[in-house]
């Protein structure tokens, strides 16, 4: 049932209600016609659709609206995507589609704000008197201009940038040499160290806005999907035979590199997930992670390294990849805005 309190009314140019299971197929036609004219760096299908659907606490048909023409096809759509009303960090990301022939009416914008007033909304009627914050935000394309100045017009900033860089591995390469850390040993994952290398990431990536913690099932859900894959992994371990780095208990995770192969004509590593515990960056751990990934991918015969970077500092990270031979894609830029609940005086 429809929470009273919801209401689908965007606009008067097109006829929007909230989405059904049934829209999806309309909606995954509408994405297509969209990346066609777009060419986005990520891409939508009908499979990712039904899993958005289906992910726990989704709630979709409450949250997602499509617009309709006279005619009666979708031509628009907004979808939010909220985190779990138990989630530390409250948090709400959100979709959003116009088909190319409706864009300049101001339907994007208006859709927008449509949607972080929903988000408002859900969130007053899940939150305690603990949760002081909610993050909304979406990702978009840096080379989409007009989408980029409907997320500025609407009040959103932009705070973390996603791109993939790429090097070769050719045969006889002269990969630098894997750096000695003080108090700090670069081994290779095991599974005995997965629940501290969740703990490690949590932490690492508990400062950025939008993010949640990854939960012990997720993140072992995410391992097993490649289990193959965990030779090519290294962790940043504190040493167990000298003083305690910084305060740590010996064996503490302090950094990992989740890797993985494509088993593809592609024949290249990718360094899945990269992070650094915030008190112990700047020490070169983060550095000797990728030299590890990228000698280890050598050794298992693979021709390429590639990784994904999620940062709060594009320029700074595509200068810490780019000394070690990688070369940048197109970047996705993470736009969001915190909402804050006024304290009694």
């Amino acid at each position: 049932m429809t929470p009273e309190w919801a209401e689908a009314f965007v606009d008067d140019v097109l006829e929007w209600s909230f989405m059904g299971f049934d829209d999806l197929e309309e909606v995954a036609e509408l994405r297509a016609a969209i990346e066609y004219f777009d060419v986005p760096v990520q891409t939508i299908s009908y499979a990712d659709f039904v899993a958005a659907w289906n992910r726990p606490g989704a709630h979709a048909s409450h949250h997602a609206v499509v617009g309709r023409e006279r005619s009666g096809s979708i031509v628009a759509y907004g979808w939010n995507h909220p985190g779990l009303p138990t989630d530390a960090n409250p948090s709400v990301w959100f979709d959003i589609g116009v088909h190319p022939a409706w864009r300049h009416q101001g339907i994007r914008h208006r859709l927008t704000m449509w949607l972080i007033g929903r988000a408002q909304q859900w969130w007053e009627h899940i939150r305690t008197a603990q949760t002081g914050a909610l993050w909304v935000g979406t990702t978009v394309d840096e080379k989409r201009g007009g989408l980029t100045r409907s997320m500025i017009e609407a009040g959103l900033t932009p705070q973390r940038w996603f791109f993939d860089m790429h090097r070769p591995l050719e045969a006889g390469d002269s990969l630098p040499p894997l750096p000695k850390l003080t108090d700090v040993s670069i081994v290779p994952f095991d599974d005995s160290l997965s629940e501290l290398v969740r703990q490690a990431h949590n932490e690492a990536m508990a400062t950025r806005p939008g993010s949640s913690p990854v939960s012990a099932q997720a993140w072992e859900s995410s391992i097993n999907d490649h289990p193959e894959n965990s030779q090519l992994s290294w962790v940043a371990l504190v040493n167990r035979d000298t003083p305690a780095h910084e305060g740590a208990a010996h064996g503490r995770v302090v950094g990992y590199a989740m890797n993985l192969a494509y088993d593809d004509e592609t024949s290249e590593g990718w360094t899945e997930r990269l992070g650094v515990c915030p008190w112990c960056r700047k020490k070169g751990i983060g550095r000797a992670l990728v030299i590890a990934s990228m000698r280890g991918f050598a050794d298992a015969g693979l021709t390429s390294a590639g990784v994904g970077v999620d940062t709060e500092d594009p320029n700074t990270a595509a200068r810490f990849f780019g000394v070690l031979g990688f070369e940048e894609t197109e970047r996705v830029v993470v736009y969001g805005r915190t909402f804050r609940v006024e304290q009694p005086d």
